[in-house]
Parts: C-alpha cells; sequence; structure tokens
C-alpha cells in the first residue's frame, strides 16, 4: 500500500510538471526527466507528428543497439497508429543522454524487449505517439499502462494548449499573408532601435517599400493573384537582407525594412540592391511573366536626428512619395536641407 501511495505522489507530480510547462519542449522535458522516476525503463521516446520530430531520452548506460531500435519501433508504432508511412530519413531525431533513477540499468548488448506505446490525442486529433521502452521482458504491468495512460492524456492536451498559445503569440507577431513581422511588431522593435540608436548615437537606417502600379494588378489578375505579388516581393526583401536586418509589413502594398547600425550610403546600396532583385525577378502569374517595380525611400540616423520614430517613418515616406514623383522604380533618400521634400534620388 505505501508502494502505491508512492506511486500515485509521483505520478501527480509528473502530471503537474507537464501541464506547468507552458511551451512544447518544456512538456517533453518534463516528461523525459522524470518517467524513470515511476517506471523501470531505460528510454522514453516520443514522434509528434506536425514536424516529424523525433524526442529519445535515454539512460546513459543505454546501448547504441538499443538506441537504434527504439528508434525503429516508436517509428513503426507511429505509423501504425497514424496510418501513414513515413520515410525514416524525413525525421529529425533529439536524443538525449541522462542517468535514469530506474532499477535496471543497461548493458554493451542491450536490445528492445519490451514497450507500451500509445497515441496523442487531443480532441479527436492524432498529434503523435508516446513510447516507453525497456530492454527487459515483460517490464511492464497493467498499472503501468494505467499510469502511462494519464501521463499521455495530460500531455497530449498540455501540447494542443501550447499550440492554441504559440498560434496566438504568432498571429500577434506575423502578417498572415507574407509571414513577416506584422505593424504591430514593427512598432515596437522600431522603438527599441530608436531608442538604441538615439541614446548610443549608433547608425540606423529604414527603407520604406511600395510595389509600383499595384491596384492595375488586382483589378487586371484579381486579389488572388494580387496576393502571390505580396509574398513574391516579401520573398525577395528576406533574400537581399542581412541577417539581422528586420524586414515587416508596413500596410497594403508598403513595407518596410530596418537596418541596424547601418549610415544612409550603404543603406542606399541595399536599397538599390533590392530594386534590381525586384526588377529583375518575374512574377508568373496564370501564364504570363509579370515583371514588378518598386520605390524605396531611405532615411537614417545621423543624417537627420528625429525626435520619434514617427517622425522617422514620416522621413523615409516622404522619401519615398519623391521617388514616386520621379517616375517609380528608384531609390531616393531623404535630405534634411530639402524638407519636408526628399531630393537625394539614385536613378535607375
Amino acid at each position: 500500500m505505501r508502494i502505491i501511495f508512492k506511486n500515485l505522489r509521483t505520478l501527480w507530480s509528473i502530471i503537474n510538471a507537464i501541464n506547468a510547462s507552458g511551451e512544447l519542449t518544456g512538456i517533453i522535458e518534463a516528461a523525459g526527466s522524470r518517467l524513470s522516476h515511476l517506471f523501470d525503463i531505460l528510454a522514453f521516446s516520443i514522434l509528434l507528428k506536425k514536424d516529424l520530430d523525433l524526442y529519445v531520452y535515454c539512460d546513459e548506460s543505454s546501448s547504441r543497439l538499443f538506441v537504434d531500435g527504439v528508434v525503429q519501433n516508436t517509428i513503426k508504432t507511429f505509423s501504425f497508429i497514424t496510418g501513414e508511412r513515413i520515410n525514416p530519413e524525413q525525421i529529425t531525431k533529439r536524443l538525449a543522454m541522462r542517468r535514469f533513477e530506474s532499477r535496471w540499468k543497461g548493458t554493451s548488448d542491450s536490445r528492445l524487449k519490451s514497450y507500451i506505446s500509445l497515441p496523442l490525442i487531443n480532441e479527436g486529433k492524432v498529434l503523435g505517439c508516446a513510447s516507453l521502452n525497456s530492454d527487459h521482458t515483460n517490464a511492464f504491468d497493467a498499472q503501468a499502462l494505467q499510469f502511462f495512460s494519464l501521463i499521455t492524456y495530460q500531455m497530449a492536451s498540455s501540447m494542443k494548449h501550447s499550440q492554441i498559445i504559440s498560434s496566438m503569440k504568432d498571429m500577434a507577431t506575423y502578417d498572415t499573408l507574407t509571414r513577416l513581422y506584422n505593424r504591430r511588431h514593427l512598432d515596437q522593435v522600431l522603438e527599441e532601435e530608436f531608442r538604441n540608436s538615439t541614446l548610443s548615437k549608433q547608425p540606423l537606417a529604414i527603407v520604406m517599400v511600395d510595389i509600383d502600379h499595384f491596384k492595375p494588378i488586382n483589378d487586371r489578375y484579381g486579389h488572388d493573384e494580387g496576393d502571390k505579388a505580396l509574398i513574391h516581393i516579401a520573398s525577395i526583401l528576406k533574400g537581399s537582407l542581412r541577417n539581422y536586418d528586420i524586414v515587416s509589413r508596413f500596410g497594403g502594398e508598403e513595407f518596410l525594412v530596418i537596418l541596424p547600425k547601418t549610415l544612409m550610403k550603404d543603406a542606399v546600396v541595399i536599397a538599390e540592391r533590392i530594386r534590381r532583385s525586384v526588377e529583375t525577378t518575374p512574377l508568373s502569374v496564370g501564364d504570363e511573366k509579370v515583371n514588378l517595380t518598386i520605390s524605396l525611400g531611405v532615411a537614417a540616423i545621423p543624417a537627420i536626428w528625429p525626435d520619434s520614430k514617427e517622425e522617422f517613418i514620416k522621413c523615409a515616406d516622404i522619401a519615398l512619395y519623391e521617388a514616386k514623383d520621379k517616375g517609380r522604380n528608384r531609390v531616393c533618400f531623404y535630405v534634411p536641407t530639402q524638407h519636408p521634400v526628399a531630393k537625394g534620388v539614385l536613378s535607375r
């Protein structure tokens, strides 16, 4: 009886740890690092359906032969549960070696001999499968199955909750169409970059980008093709920037690029590189190839010292409209001596 109560307390502590973990990796870690407190296992494995990530927590005494057996059996079980044939090369394996508290330890020739595998199901949807694995025969009894069922139920529930939270965070951060940062996140990032630049006297540049003649694209080809054009430009923007630059959808057919620690002259070079990439990369619209163009306006610190990020954006916007007025498909940069109209122009 004392052992039963001890096991129930351990079960409760594992479920509480899983429930307290908000992130997916935290949920898996909570289970993987604690299940040996309750079960005599040599490995715990879990394969997730969404990204085909396979996590295997093994006791440090596990043999390579045993680990390979766990991996192969988990994939086989997952295929049986989901009814999907899985190519092992598609799976990302994440192996963690730990010192388990199980009574049994592996040997150099240990093999997988016992396992319990259960689906991770929430609201009728299979999220993956989880397995307890041992190198002993008949290692698990009815109580182990019952306890593991409760644990996998909690894991599936917590994973679903984690997905919902992650989706909400994603919606608050990214534009759903282009997968660039959205305006809300842009405001936060630019505020921080502007503050840091002002305090440290470091350069900072921004580039306002607008697709030329976007309305006729929508009118002629339809809004679906217009969306495709936005995605096309977003992809080019991401591919033309350094890994620490930031690009966001500003609204409609406008985008804003943040270039940290970048002087005006360098920002203009980057903007021109983006312009050329768009001009020379055709978009497939039905059976046609369409060459889009963009206009760009650049503003930079310390060429100017705006009082706020809003004023900074306004300067880039003024330069952008100067590019439009000059005939589109070009880069203009903001010149403070000509305020409120930017006269610096980089011609094609």
